[in-house]
């Protein structure tokens, strides 16, 4: 592990966030929280322009999942990110937000540079909150996004083999939770989750992994620090209760990590949820699935969403562009 102590740029970011969102979320009406999640712009860069972005949903098994599609510019295929004759790469990105905020304006930005620097097209699902829609609903409506991508994939342009999985925080426990329900064809709520294809590659942005909420990072940094402990287990209690939480799909570092695709595993230093991604990368290794870790030591949870006023989260972003293309058979 590397040593973590906060750049002066995220203490100078935690306070202005604290300045703008004097209460906590788990002190919040469910709509203050969810309109406060979205005010993003003074701490996100400008959106970049793409080909298209139109937003349409897919068909879950309990109703319809919102998903914003961004179709990047076409380039010729000289530097393996280009349109493919089989179809392009393409990313189903999972947002973030403790699994009751989360949405497709929150990660457009993000959404619209990797589309962008990756040729891949990005399509973002929106899917059911918490806590009006706890553990395992979520999860159906992202399994139903992926089979949507699948089905549609002549339609999008997109090749039903090259589809990674991207996902921030809640989202991050949502991807892996979607590859390992593919994986073993589980059943939950009635519904089998499989497809004709797997999942090509995930990034887990410092993904919530463990319920347990017992480890070094949480104690370390439970405070002060952005996401709070007492906010995570605001969150938790949202989304999966003492029956459920600790299901390996819910609490997905508990599950078998073996024979998921190639992974990229995202720790902020200074976060509680650190330790736990830690711990799913050095699982999936273990099991022998291929997996990097990339470490940001100086920053805090949540800073894919703020390259505005972050440089760690500039950086990610252009490691991304650059990565994903490998990671996506490109």
């Amino acid at each position: 592990m590397t040593h973590c102590s906060l750049s002066d740029e995220a203490r100078a970011y935690l306070a202005e966030n604290a300045r703008r969102n004097p209460l906590p979320a788990e002190q919040l009406t469910l709509a203050a929280a969810r309109a406060a999640a979205v005010d993003l712009g003074w701490r996100q860069s400008a959106p970049v322009p793409v080909a298209e972005v139109r937003d349409t949903f897919a068909v879950g098994p309990h109703g319809y999942v919102p998903v914003r599609i961004h179709v990047p510019h076409r380039r010729e295929p000289t530097g393996g990110t280009g349109v493919a004759p089989g179809g392009a790469p393409a990313l189903l990105m999972l947002p973030g937000g403790g699994w009751v905020t989360g949405t497709a304006d929150i990660a457009d930005v993000a959404a619209r540079r990797l589309a962008r620097d990756t040729g891949a097209v990005v399509v973002t699902a929106t899917y059911a909150k918490a806590p009006e829609h706890p553990f395992p609903l979520p999860l159906l409506d992202c399994v139903a996004a992926f089979q949507w991508m699948v089905d549609r994939a002549s339609t999008l342009g997109i090749d039903p083999g090259r589809i990674g999985i991207i996902g921030d925080s809640a989202g991050g426990n949502l991807a892996a939770a979607t590859a390992l329900a593919l994986r073993d064809s589980v059943e939950l709520g009635g519904h089998r989750c499989a497809s004709t294809h797997a999942p090509a590659a995930l990034v887990l942005l410092y993904p919530a992994t463990d319920a347990g909420q017992d480890t070094d990072s949480y104690r370390e940094f439970g405070t002060d620090h952005g996401l709070t402990a007492d906010r995570m287990a605001y969150y938790w209690d949202c989304y999966a209760g003492p029956d459920t939480r600790f299901h390996p799909l819910a609490s997905v570092g508990r599950a078998a990590l073996h024979d998921l695709p190639p992974t990229v595993v995202v720790t902020a230093g200074c976060d509680v949820l650190r330790s736990e991604g830690e711990a799913f990368a050095a699982g999936l290794a273990a099991a022998g699935t291929p997996c990097e870790l990339w470490e940001y030591p100086h920053t805090v949870h949540g800073f894919v969403h703020s390259d505005g006023v972050l440089a760690d989260a500039d950086a990610l972003l252009t490691r991304l562009g650059r990565a994903v293309p490998g990671l996506l058979g490109g």
